[in-house]
């Protein structure tokens, strides 16, 4: 891939921009080029942190300071005030609030006063230092706020930390341009760039082999050379977007992409099979957005960008983006969009994307994958399922209807006998899902329901109908799945459960019915998931929540108590894979403890700007999470470390965990069965390789047919059973091979054993025939890798001594469970069972039992 570099800064546009990235009149012209505005956080930024801490919702509180030089007037307070913190409709305030969909509210205060001297020059610090001043001449802390936009007159440009609070002005704006701008780095969104020159055949673009990436030049992103709304991507980020309405795509299918910042699925996340790197970092996935004219996305009703499909190279930590210009004909940045009727191949061959339509409220995708075709843009629309309510069952007043659909398509709940009743609507997300409330409160009786979905301006025929009886059900308790007992929460957690569909549940603590923790109702399916909406009283003591479900005026007893730790400020999350010092791929799992609903933050030790993944702690205190970009080879080995975060609360740095991290993977080690052992036609083996590896088990010579897969994991182990019977034979040779990250290593040493259908008898070691045992002697021997032991007083066998699975390496040993009675000549015998064979009986060994005081 080609590379060049161009200079062009958010607030400037020079000749050659205007022509090549064709900028928006809202960019600042005011200020002087900026090669790179964006700073690494301080680690002071990082210890007080709200910002990066998803998602950024509710109201943030912005302190901005305007200090002005001694004996110079040229900031102008009240602009700076229109410019960021009024309800202007093109102030930062008002952006924000319509980037974020109204998740985001920004309140605060803009102040003025004046300092001393100008100095020579100006550095972050110098903006901070003298906000300090400003905020403090005028009574105010800046610790009390979540972000600050400091200025003063100095040279002009700006600065940011990304990600972090503080932003750092320069000179006089002459548009809330660079606010925005500067605010986005704050939140995480990184400089991104373009890729231009693509190769194109007929009506079909490639990306990313052959195409020149420059700087800059997405017009559709404030950060990387836009004035418009941020991007999808960076709205995910954030936390603007929910799992409906931004879902990565697995199947090839027909998708219905809603108009970014309406309802219904906005964002659509590929990943792609391949690395690719343009302009040197790695972006795993490709991202689809569409857009219409707003206030911000001033766009003309004609204008490419927002009559197509706009396509990213995207990832999602430290979030950057990288604009595909689907039209590499023309020379500039500012037609990016794919048309409909367009396709767009990605150089893996193994992502291709074909935009049907583009219309006023949605554009129709097809989307094939792992060298599929593309299904046909006018495939009759299939009628949507119902899943619930299921066929004769019973339901409350107000039936809940949910079930699956095209992504994206407009679903209607219809009157079986009466089709133009409509009783709900919805519109499917973007993995099909979707869920009606019924409108009406429907009498005790039978009823017939069906449905219809509309894809693509074309509606399907009504699905076959659903008949359920409402009727006057009893109530029994919700029930709490998450917060699991006792585990570590934040003052406002997530909490949810099951119930009666269409119930509404009510969370109280407990002894205090009163004053509702929160409401929310219970889904179709009988799920329900609710945010705690006042602040829980922090541990200790723990706080034991209660709570009951209603449903059509009937109420049900009290759910069993839950018990919280409820924390403010979290103590350091836990990693516990990969374990210290293993050996894993470039981007290992990763996986670990914290507090439930926390975001845990990966990083690179001392590179507390290189962010490797972002994760939640479940509602169990789990967490998991795959790294990102890949990471640089050992050695030296590679060290990394992070925090959690809740409800802006951040943790100290969790214990650096060092792992060495491998290109292409040697061979795996077979542990056990240990060689020459005997074993049953299903064994199973066990050994050691690279976390995350898949480990194939072959027969030698035979590299076609797997016995067994399974992967390695973070304690760099795997364990799996043979799939088939392996032929019973004196001389069973298996070999292998282990595969990372798509590269195989060598065959693993071949491992001989024997295999039998029918077990010999076990062999009893110790003790020795006749030998002086305690009541309780431990018992030692050998048998056939995987068969289980029994041992039983002779003549006896209905009342087994004790049990034993015979290990990898051919041995087993068991403690006799029961005193055996004392005096000489007791008899011992047994067998073992192997794949429900069972062996014959062990030759009797004779023991003297004492008391295990008299043992000597």
């Amino acid at each position: 891939m080609k590379k060049i570099s161009i200079f062009l800064a958010w607030f400037f546009c020079s000749a050659l921009s205007v022509a090549l990235m064709g900028c928006s009149h809202e960019v600042n012209r005011e200020f002087g080029g900026l090669e790179n505005d964006e700073l690494p956080p301080a680690e002071g930024e990082l210890s007080s942190l709200s910002q990066i801490i998803r998602p950024v919702t509710g109201t943030k509180r912005m302190l901005v300071t305007v200090t002005h030089w001694q004996g110079e007037r040229v900031l102008d307070r009240d602009q700076v005030e229109l410019h960021t913190l009024s309800t202007d409709p093109n102030s930062l305030r008002s952006y924000i609030l319509a980037a974020s969909g109204g998740k985001l509210k920004l309140e605060g205060r803009v102040v003025e006063a004046t300092s001393g001297p100008k100095p020579e020059g100006c550095s972050m610090s110098t903006s901070i230092a003298e906000g300090r001043k400003t905020a403090e001449k005028n009574g105010l802390n800046p610790d009390d706020f979540d972000y600050e936009i400091n200025i003063v007159n100095c040279g002009g440009g700006a600065l940011a930390y990304t990600p972090g609070r503080h932003v750092g002005v320069f000179g006089k704006a002459g548009s809330p341009h660079v606010y925005k701008h500067e605010l986005g780095h704050n939140l995480g969104f990184r400089h991104g760039g373009s890729l231009i020159g693509c190769p194109r055949n007929g009506a079909s673009v490639s990306a990313p082999v052959d195409c020149t990436y420059v700087e800059y030049g997405d017009t559709g992103d404030s950060v990387s050379g836009g004035g418009t709304l941020y991007p999808a991507v960076s709205r995910r980020y954030a936390g603007w977007l929910d799992d409906g309405q931004a879902t990565t795509i697995t199947r090839t299918g027909l998708y219905s992409l809603k108009v970014l910042g309406r309802e219904g699925p906005q964002l659509y996340l590929i990943k792609i099979p391949e690395t690719h790197s343009p302009g040197g970092a790695y972006y795993p996935l490709l991202s689809l957005e569409y857009r219409k004219p707003t206030v911000f996305d001033n766009f003309p009703e004609n204008d490419n960008r927002v009559n197509g499909v706009w396509m990213r190279y995207a990832r999602e930590q430290g979030v950057q983006n990288v604009q595909i210009d689907a039209t590499p004909e023309t020379p500039r940045t500012n037609d990016p969009t794919l048309l409909a009727g367009q396709t767009f191949e990605d150089s893996s061959r193994k992502v291709k994307v074909l935009v049907c339509s583009a219309g006023p409220d949605e554009a129709i995708v097809a989307v094939a994958l792992d060298g599929a075709g593309f299904p046909y843009c006018t495939t009759t629309v299939p009628a949507p399922v119902i899943a619930v309510p299921l066929e004769g069952a019973s339901t409350g007043k107000q039936p809940v209807f949910a079930g699956t659909a095209w992504p994206g398509a407009r679903i209607e709940i219809v009157n079986a006998s009466k089709p133009a009743e409509v009783e709900g609507t919805a519109i499917a997300d973007g993995n099909g899902n979707w869920s009606v409330y019924s409108l009406s409160v429907h009498d005790v009786g039978s009823y017939s329901y069906t449905a219809r979905q509309t894809f693509g301006g074309r509606t399907s025929v009504l699905s076959g109908n659903r008949s359920f009886k409402v009727a006057e059900l009893s109530v029994p308790a919700a029930i709490i799945e998450t917060p699991a007992q006792n585990v570590e929460v934040g003052r406002l957690p997530q909490v949810s459960g099951t119930g009666v569909p269409g119930a509404t549940v009510v969370l109280l603590k407990s002894y205090d019915p009163y004053n509702p923790l929160a409401t929310t109702r219970v889904d179709g399916y009988g799920r329900w998931s609710v945010r705690i909406e006042r602040p829980l009283p922090i541990s200790p003591p723990a706080f034991t929540m209660t709570g009951y479900q209603t449903l059509d005026g009937k109420r049900s007893g009290w759910l069993a108590n839950r018990t919280l730790k409820v924390v403010d400020v979290p103590d350091p999350a836990i990693i516990q894979t990969p374990a210290q010092s293993v050996r894993t791929g470039r981007r290992p799992f990763v996986t670990g403890t914290g507090v439930a609903g926390a975001t845990v933050v990966l990083m690179q030790s001392y590179k507390p700007e290189n962010i490797l993944a972002t994760t939640t702690v479940d509602g169990y205190g789990r967490w998991a999470t795959q790294v990102d970009n890949p990471l640089p080879i050992s050695p030296p080995a590679f060290t990394m470390t992070g925090y959690q975060s809740i409800e802006g609360k951040r943790s100290g740095w969790l214990a650096n965990r060092t792992i060495q991290v491998v290109d292409a993977p040697d061979l795996a080690i077979i542990e056990t069965p240990a060689q020459g052992v005997k074993t049953g036609r299903r064994p199973v083996v066990s050994g050691s390789g690279i976390a995350g590896a898949t480990v194939v088990l072959l027969k030698s010579g035979d590299p076609y047919n797997a016995l067994a897969t399974t992967t390695v994991d973070g304690y760099g182990r795997w364990s799996v059973q043979v799939d088939q019977p392996l032929p019973v034979t004196n001389s069973f040779v298996m070999t292998g091979y282990q595969q990372l990250d798509g590269k195989i290593a060598r065959w693993l040493a071949n491992r001989t054993f024997q295999v039998v259908q029918v077990p010999d008898a076990p062999v009893i070691e110790t003790p020795a025939e006749n030998q002086t045992v305690g009541r309780q002697p431990l018992v030692k021997g050998t048998g056939v890798v995987g068969a289980v032991v029994e041992l039983n007083q002779e003549n006896r066998p209905g009342v087994p001594l004790g049990y034993a699975v015979v290990d990898g390496f051919g041995q087993w040993s068991v403690q006799i469970e029961r005193p055996l009675p004392v005096g000489s000549n007791f008899k011992m015998s047994g067998y073992q069972l192997l794949d429900q064979v069972r062996s014959g009986w062990i030759p009797r060994r004779t023991i003297n039992v004492v008391d295990s005081k008299k043992i000597k």
